[in-house]
């Protein structure tokens, strides 16, 4: 993604603001990049953009919101006053920045209005109009829209099934890269659920066993790739000269960006699965009108049938939000759905 034009007559504090899967990340990281510069200016941007830059800090909260210490205090005022290692700007990225509570915006509010001359903020969310006005005011936004159905075939091209993932992934791009690589055999396996229900115990154990070896294939492709990445690092910084202590703090972060991926990729990877059966069932209540799933057979299955299907998996997902045990999940999610007709049970 390309940099946005404000990078061109840069202020202290920027706000992107975005719906989740927009690339509003992205256009942050890309701004970045545009505001570090340097004599390599192309190599700097592909360091912001995977999280290895020295003078790029990308923060989110410890918890569930900002604490006051811990997150402002300690991290964000303390890294803006500290000076960039390779050029002159040193810029920090706050994600997820609708989770500032009042008192953890006020605690920012000094930072922004009288931010140190080297150091830019970019704050990032899905929401806006949840951050205090004050916080908006002191910050030139920039709007990212959620990109349309032809832009995230464009960003998955070659791959064939790009219109596919593209319909699937309801015009977000981190999805339907996800749909397009590390949860291709996962919505494979989820979507092929409600044509395997046969009202039987026995299925649903198996299906139960199916599935979490899904989940954790896609779990485990993060993990290679962030060990990919902790090698490619290592390797950078043996060759940088940076000082232990920028060295150590390129580490740590590094660190902490992975284990924020790893504790979201299975409750994501959970999720996605339970759209690839909701998707299904909601296919057989828009026929004969066209489906999302193009490369597979409907169950045979009555609306009325399809419709107590989509009920469990709204149960399901509401469930989600309460941490539950998956396979518990899993296995009462299957036992509430319908079995397809001429599956061994009855489909009213």
């Amino acid at each position: 993604m390309t940099a946005p034009p404000a990078a061109a007559r840069p202020v202290h504090a920027y706000l992107v603001a975005g719906p989740r899967g927009s690339g509003a990340e992205d256009a942050a990281r890309a701004l970045a990049g545009e505001l570090i510069g340097g004599p390599d200016p192309e190599g700097a941007a592909a360091r912001v953009g995977r999280g290895v830059h020295p003078d790029v800090v990308e923060i989110e909260p410890a918890g569930s919101t900002y604490a006051v210490q811990e997150d402002i205090r300690d991290r964000v005022v303390a890294e803006a006053f500290r000076s960039p290692v390779e050029g002159d700007r040193k810029v920090l990225l706050l994600f997820e920045a609708e989770r500032m509570r009042p008192e953890a915006a006020n605690a920012l509010l000094k930072t922004l209005e009288e931010p140190p001359p080297r150091s830019v903020l970019i704050l990032v969310t899905g929401s806006p109009e949840e951050l205090l006005d004050t916080v908006r005011s002191r910050c030139r936004r920039i709007d990212v829209p959620a990109p349309g159905r032809d832009a995230v075939v464009a960003a998955l091209a070659p791959d064939p099934q790009a219109e596919l993932v593209a319909r699937l992934a309801g015009g977000r791009i981190d999805r339907a890269r996800a749909l397009a690589g590390p949860w291709r055999e996962l919505r494979a396996a989820f979507a092929g659920v409600p044509a395997r229900i046969d009202g039987t115990g026995a299925r649903v154990l198996l299906l139960v066993d199916e599935l979490g070896a899904a989940l954790d294939a896609a779990a485990a492709g993060v993990r290679a790739g962030h060990e990919a990445e902790e090698a490619e690092l290592l390797s950078e910084l043996e060759g940088a000269g940076y000082p232990e202590r920028t060295a150590l703090a390129m580490r740590r972060r590094l660190a902490r960006r992975h284990k924020r991926e790893d504790r979201r990729v299975r409750a994501d990877a959970l999720a996605e699965g339970l759209s690839a059966v909701e998707s299904v069932y909601r296919d057989v209540l828009v026929a004969p009108g066209p489906p999302l799933n193009t490369d597979r057979t409907l169950p045979m299955l009555s609306p009325a049938a399809s419709l107590d299907g989509l009920e469990a998996v709204a149960t399901a997902r509401a469930a989600l939000e309460l941490n539950p045990v998956e396979n518990l999940l899993l296995e009462r999610l299957l036992l509430h759905l319908p079995a397809p007709v001429g599956a061994g049970a009855s489909n009213r």
